[in-house]
């Protein structure tokens, strides 16, 4: 392995690092973020081939799964360096025993298209942990396209990454969207969720066919407009004694799922 050792914090290089991994206005300007540990790195080497360069923790350099990593890494040409497990730790929210972070290029964004196969609907997401697992539910119960509004948080932000856990390597995902668009022209059934008491509940909602799920912030939820231009707003049944809602990515969960349910049941 061929590596180079930087011990410096106020090495350039270092300096680079830390800005790409707290600044999301810097990720923008140089179109690049970065995927932190084994499974991220090995998820996104497994659909893409490029990377700008990657960078290890030195407790690492014994961990075969790294090293695993840094070989396919080095065979296509990518450089990395080595860093104290400390410094690496500053910049990576991995244990350095596993620390092998990738600085890779963001996509192009695609033309957004019209909703016409299961989708999820984001609006105003802030949590870059919600997000990432929303997409990573979605991932999961075969929901391939997601649309996110233009004050959502970014879904490839670090910690939304790292939540999503290479849900996003393997979506089409629009960002900066106008939702209310969308909305309105999809040719498939649009599912506002909401707390509201003359909504319908999730249980009635025909889901034997494709279906779009809007999910709000955590805050206020989904906004008026976006509500009035679904096809329906729905409501997920809780108990009498229930908390005053469910966060957003455990509601998304239980939505997702409920489609997947029916359409492979």
């Amino acid at each position: 392995m061929t590596s180079r050792l930087i011990s410096s914090n106020s090495n350039d290089t270092v300096k680079m690092l830390r800005k790409l991994t707290s600044q999301s206005k810097y990720r923008h300007e140089v179109q690049q973020t970065v995927a932190h540990g084994p499974h991220l790195v090995e998820s996104y080497l497994s659909k893409f081939k490029n990377a700008e360069m990657f960078y290890i923790a030195t407790s690492a350099m014994d961990n075969q799964e790294v090293i695993s990593l840094i070989k396919t890494l080095e065979a296509r040409r990518i450089t990395g360096i080595e860093l104290p497990d400390s410094l690496y730790e500053s910049l990576s929210d991995v244990h350095a025993r596993v620390g092998i972070s990738l600085v890779i290029p963001l996509p192009q964004q695609a033309m957004v298209e019209p909703v016409s196969h299961d989708a999820v609907l984001l609006e105003t997401i802030q949590d870059p942990g919600n997000l990432g697992t929303i997409l990573r539910t979605a991932s999961a119960a075969g929901v391939t396209r997601a649309y996110l509004s233009s004050d959502c948080t970014s879904a490839w932000s670090p910690k939304a990454l790292r939540a999503g856990m290479g849900a996003q390597f393997s979506m089409t995902l629009y960002e900066h969207v106008d939702l209310l668009s969308v909305t309105q022209q999809a040719t498939v059934p649009t599912y506002a969720t909401t707390l509201a008491t003359d909504s319908i509940s999730l249980y009635e909602v025909p889901l034997t066919s494709a279906v779009a799920w809007i999910f709000g912030s955590e805050g206020r939820g989904v906004s008026p407009e976006l509500q009035s231009a679904a096809s329906a707003r729905v409501h997920i049944p809780q108990s009498i004694e229930a908390v005053e809602s469910l966060n957003v990515a455990a509601a998304a969960a239980i939505c997702l799922y409920e489609r997947y349910r029916i359409r492979n049941s």
